[in-house]
């Protein structure tokens, strides 16, 4: 081939060692299989109630850092003590981390019907914290003082829940 003539089928311009893949069908829905298996493999599942009490306590400890990183972040644009841009990321942060932390917890199974309370009462939690958190984003970026003390008493509320639930999980 001198590079004036038409490629001949399977071959590329200027690739003279390369042929036709066989097979491809075959190795396109192994790499699929491959990606779906590494996919749903995140998180590991709860097999005991004893796990799984202890993925509820950890996930409750991290959330309640995470809602008390926003009631700190309220009482800082209530007191004016720091500004606009630094509130803004700081409430973005937390609010992902709530949202990475409530799905974390979310898609484990209880491994027993006794866990479905403790499910419950988390995936309530969990939720209460991230709406708090983006309604106190809401209320940063709009300046909206009564919806940040709204905000602000909300998440001290879940902190309260999320504190027992520690104590609870001992």
């Amino acid at each position: 081939m001198n590079g004036s003539e038409p490629p001949r089928p399977g071959r590329f311009r200027g690739a003279r060692t390369l042929r036709p893949v066989r097979g491809a069908r075959a190795a396109l829905a192994g790499v699929l299989a491959a990606l779906a298996l590494a996919a749903t493999a995140c998180t590991a599942p709860a097999l005991t109630a004893e796990a799984y009490r202890h993925d509820a306590r950890q996930s409750a400890v991290d959330l309640l850092a995470v809602v008390r990183t926003g009631v700190l972040v309220a009482e800082l644009a209530e007191d004016e003590k720091a500004f606009q841009p630094y509130l803004d990321v700081s409430v973005g942060n937390a609010e992902g981390a709530a949202r990475s932390i409530a799905d974390t917890f979310g898609v484990l199974q209880p491994p027993t019907p006794r866990c479905d309370g403790l499910r419950e009462r988390m995936t309530g939690l969990t939720s209460a914290a991230t709406s708090g958190l983006s309604d106190l984003r809401i209320a940063i970026r709009r300046g909206d003082r009564a919806g940040r003390e709204k905000a602000a008493e909300s998440l001290r509320e879940t902190a309260s829940g999320l504190t027992e639930v520690r104590k609870d999980l001992r």
